[in-house]
């Protein structure tokens, strides 16, 4: 019988997102992570075909812990304004799983807004916290996750730095400019 594997496939997830998490995805070698969990290469290719494999597993490990982030709730304010700080958030304080999940383009296909990994949720927040229409929701949705998704950028690549006041402050105008607009447009 052949002796148990003393690295499991999960081990070598976790510490290959840990090691993305500080480094950044260009980080992410076969060499570099066995030097991380002071092995050989060899459990990592027991387990996956090859990096790219490896990657994909970590994806979802590194979506998993962005919709830990995204679900927080914070006193006083609604649910869905709460997405959009914890987006923020996110890239602030997880920048290079922020730039690795959102910013590079990697395993994602066709339009950003619809394979965006939380869109049902927060469309869901959208229609049952608001009372809009689906249509509504999306309108909403895709205007409001740009302006979040520039802000996040912005912070994720050192190019700005907003206060929390500041951030909730410009949220919350843009927010209540989208959904005046829905109500003027309902209204005529």
């Amino acid at each position: 019988m052949p002796p148990k594997a003393k690295i499991t496939k999960k081990e070598i997830a976790r510490n290959a997102l840990a090691l993305i998490r500080r480094k950044g995805i260009r980080s992410l070698t076969a060499k570099a992570l066995a030097a991380e969990m002071k092995c050989s290469t060899q459990p990592i290719f027991w387990y996956y075909r090859g990096m790219n494999d490896l990657k994909q597993d970590v994806y979802r490990e590194a979506l998993a812990l962005f919709d830990n982030y995204l679900r927080i709730r914070h006193e006083g304010i609604s649910e869905y304004n709460s997405i959009g700080i914890n987006y923020i958030r996110f890239a602030g304080e997880e920048k290079e799983c922020f730039k690795w999940l959102f910013m590079s383009g990697e395993f994602r296909t066709g339009e950003a807004l619809s394979n965006h990994s939380e869109a049902a949720y927060v469309l869901d927040v959208l229609e049952k916290t608001e009372n809009l229409t689906g249509e509504e929701a999306r309108s909403v949705f895709e205007e409001m996750w740009m302006f979040v998704h520039g802000i996040a950028t912005m912070i994720a690549s050192d190019t700005a730095d907003f206060g929390d006041e500041k951030i909730r402050k410009m949220l919350s105008d843009v927010y209540r400019g989208l959904i005046k607009n829905l109500s003027d447009a309902r209204s005529r």
